[in-house]
């Protein structure tokens, strides 16, 4: 990770203004209900304001943090912890989405006091009625103890307030002196701006060229108070996925007593399937009656919408029997997936979703940045330091948060994105089924984007050889022919960073990553050649 310290011509925040992305970064056609999702309020959460004191806007910040969800007040936590004076830039929010997360990874990061449900395991179901355990704990964080802790963090290190929203951010190339110009038309001036805002701050940032679009999962979900649910899962254990089609042609309370190879949609229940979005059932049974039911579409293009999402669920809980009493809320859930990746050259630094940490197969963010703030944090103050001026400090940043490694790591989560996007019910069922037998370390890791580059490739690999040759066919033809697959080439041997640096004329040897992909896209050759 390194950053540029010459002059820089100044980065100005309109280029970013025509991203091609940025409807289906903020919501698409359900921008509306993704606006109201975020509008929420939860009048047991303290306000910011009343939280944190007043940032005094004559004076200047070490770092703007512009956000106040989980990772931009995690960051700014420890930016102060750092001895960095920080102002956070938001209006007033509160957390209002559902978080399920791995046990062992919250564990890792202190955080296991925040959840208010745990789960000794999770379960899936992909066809008729095998249930694959999954083997891991699973945990729901409670919004209010996550909040508040990481509020409480804020206000011992030294976090001040600005109640505004943002319009334009800029960074001197001669100075450290970066300034951010509020909706109400006031400034704010500070040495290095960063945007921790979720996808939104899109707006403000420039990408890459030559990827596959924006994606999205979409979920729709309700807490509520439900019958029978005991008799369709088991009511100790968290229920993952279940991508069983029973959310159409079966009639009430029989989605239990199909037998195997025997559904009323013909064999193994997936017949006349080829052109539909899969969506999968997610669930966490709370105690009581009391259940969060979730319909899920892991990835599509275009998003599935809420309105068929809401029609699967219900669908989905009378065919299992399950009767739906009080719903205590309702939620919809909105994440952009995959895409291009920010460029190192900015008008501002950015963290958690606003710089794409986002993880593009499974949509997984909220464990990523709090693992990640404290380095983040030690980057910061690294560049503030070193760096001559804010755009080079703004570019130290980028470059330590997107690293080539992590480029290339990306790069193959967006293959397996674009994979995804493309398999209908059948073909998913038949996926995960593989994913799942992998060794405990491979899924993990891929899940908590822990695998190297390197170890990608392996995971690539052992997921081809155990893998049906439906399967097989299709990791193939997409690896060859698919814009994702030339795009994760493109970062393995380097040549994305030709959008933004001078073409290196020094041979270098290949890294064991370039030299892996080649090696793998030879194979793939000679499997498509054998298989004509």
């Amino acid at each position: 990770s390194g950053g540029s310290g010459g002059a820089q011509p100044p980065v100005s925040a309109l280029a970013g203004q025509h991203d091609p992305n940025y409807a289906a970064r903020t919501g698409s056609f359900e921008a509306p209900l993704v606006e109201a999702q975020a509008s929420k309020d939860d009048p047991e959460q303290p306000s910011l304001a009343g939280a944190l004191p007043a940032f005094d806007l004559s004076a200047t910040a070490d770092v703007a943090v512009v956000g106040a969800g989980p990772a931009g007040l995690a960051l700014a936590a420890e930016l102060a912890q750092q001895g960095l004076s920080v102002a956070l830039v938001s209006p007033e929010a509160k957390f209002v989405n559902n978080y399920g997360v791995w046990l062992d990874e919250f564990r890792e990061i202190g955080l296991e006091h925040t959840l208010d449900a745990v789960w000794d395991d999770a379960v899936c179901f992909f066809k008729d009625a095998q249930m694959v355990r999954v083997g891991r704990p699973y945990g729901r964080v409670c919004r209010r103890r996550l909040r508040q802790h990481l509020l409480s963090r804020c206000a011992e290190a030294g976090v001040q307030y600005v109640e505004a929203e943002v319009d334009t951010a800029s960074s001197a190339s001669d100075q450290q002196a970066a300034q951010l110009v509020l909706a109400d038309g006031r400034t704010l001036r500070c040495r290095l701006p960063v945007l921790a805002s979720g996808v939104a701050a899109g707006r403000l940032l420039k990408y890459e060229e030559g990827v596959p679009a924006v994606a999205a999962q979409t979920a729709y979900g309700i807490e509520a108070e439900v019958e029978g649910y005991a008799a369709a899962y088991p009511p100790d254990k968290m229920l993952f996925m279940d991508f069983r089609r029973h959310h159409t042609g079966l009639y009430d309370g029989t989605a239990t007593q199909q037998k195997p190879g025997m559904s009323q949609h013909g064999q193994d229940g997936l017949w006349g399937t080829e052109g539909e979005t899969p969506s999968f059932l997610y669930a966490m049974p709370l105690g009581g009656n009391r259940v969060f039911l979730e319909e899920t579409c892991l990835v599509a293009r275009p998003a599935l919408p809420f309105a068929t999402l809401k029609r699967r669920l219900e669908r989905r809980c009378r065919a299992l029997g399950i009767k739906v009493g009080e719903v205590h809320e309702e939620e919809w859930s909105y994440i952009p997936v995959g895409g291009p990746l920010p460029l190192p050259d900015q008008p501002a630094a950015a963290f958690g979703a606003a710089a794409n940490l986002v993880h593009p197969a499974t949509g997984y963010s909220i464990t990523r940045s709090l693992r990640e703030a404290p380095a983040v944090a030690r980057a910061a103050k690294q560049a503030l330091e070193e760096q001559p001026s804010s755009a080079a400090a703004v570019r130290f940043l980028w470059e330590a948060l997107w690293t080539q490694e992590r480029r290339r790591q990306a790069s193959f989560q967006v293959f397996g994105m674009e994979l995804l996007c493309q398999l209908d019910a059948r073909a998913t069922a038949d996926f995960f089924t593989t994913f799942f037998k992998l060794p405990a370390s491979y899924w993990r890791g891929f899940l908590a984007s822990k695998l190297s580059s390197v170890d990608l490739l392996s995971f690539a690999m052992l997921t081809w050889v155990l893998a049906p040759p439906n399967i097989k066919a299709k990791l193939i033809a997409h690896f060859m022919a698919d814009a994702s697959g030339r795009y994760m080439i493109s970062c393995y041997t380097g040549k994305n960073r030709e959008q933004w640096e001078e073409p290196q004329e020094s041979a270098a040897p290949l890294p064991t990553a370039a030299a892996g992909m080649l090696l793998l896209q030879q194979l793939a050759a000679a499997a498509a050649e054998r298989a004509v």
